[in-house]
């Protein structure tokens, strides 16, 4: 029996599902329909009969100058809770960037401290010894260091990676220990029914996520 913790960093997963594309038909965006994804379910699909899960921790921030996108993600937050997801917030700052084409400068936001809070939480329950195994959803390489650290200060954990689908990171897979392909078919059976029930309300898909 394994012990197992996964870490998705939230916009990873989502961007992948919104951008990814049919090669033949690149107006076509087949993945958006699965942002409605139960990552309880997700993780009971892929461990052993005699593993158990300890914790699925979902980092994320709120994209709070758009406020329907907000509200999608505040319901999509409730729905993850009622199966017993954690979710770690982190903030979008508003920076001033130049673009290299016109060269004009203009207002956009950076998203801060998803990677840190991923690392400090991956390394800080491996000192706290609440997983042997532990999975990031995530294709970003700033994750590398909690990896790394991992490995040197709790020898006998083993960290994994699972790439958002149609993304790689070939320093991630590098010094893996084990990973897992997102694929259509296990994101199809990863879904949240239509409606949720959480405690006296009802919580349905967003309308644009079908």
């Amino acid at each position: 029996m394994a012990r197992y913790c996964f870490y998705i960093d939230g916009f990873n997963v989502y961007h992948a599902l919104e951008q990814e594309r049919v090669p033949t038909e690149p107006q076509r965006f087949p993945y958006r329909k699965y942002k409605w994804l139960d990552y309880r379910t997700l993780a009971k699909s892929i461990i052993g009969n005699k593993d158990v899960v300890t914790g699925i921790f979902y980092f994320t921030t709120y994209v709070h100058w758009k406020s329907e996108a907000v509200t999608r993600h505040k319901d999509y937050i409730k729905a993850l809770r009622s199966v017993g997801v954690e979710e770690v917030m982190g903030r979008f700052m508003e920076k001033t960037t130049r673009c290299h084409i016109c060269r004009k400068w203009y207002k956009t936001h950076e998203e801060k401290q998803t990677d840190v809070n991923i690392a400090l939480k991956i390394l800080g329950d491996a000192i706290d010894d609440l997983y042997d195994r532990a999975l990031i959803i995530s294709a970003d390489s700033d994750l590398l260091p909690a990896i790394k650290a991992v490995h040197r200060y709790a020898p006998d954990k083993e960290i994994g990676v699972m790439f958002p689908i149609g993304r790689n990171c070939l320093d991630l897979q590098k010094y893996c220990d084990f990973r897992y392909r997102m694929k259509k078919d296990l994101l199809a059976r990863c879904q949240f029914s239509d409606k949720v029930k959480v405690g006296d309300i009802v919580i349905e898909r967003p309308d644009t996520w079908y």
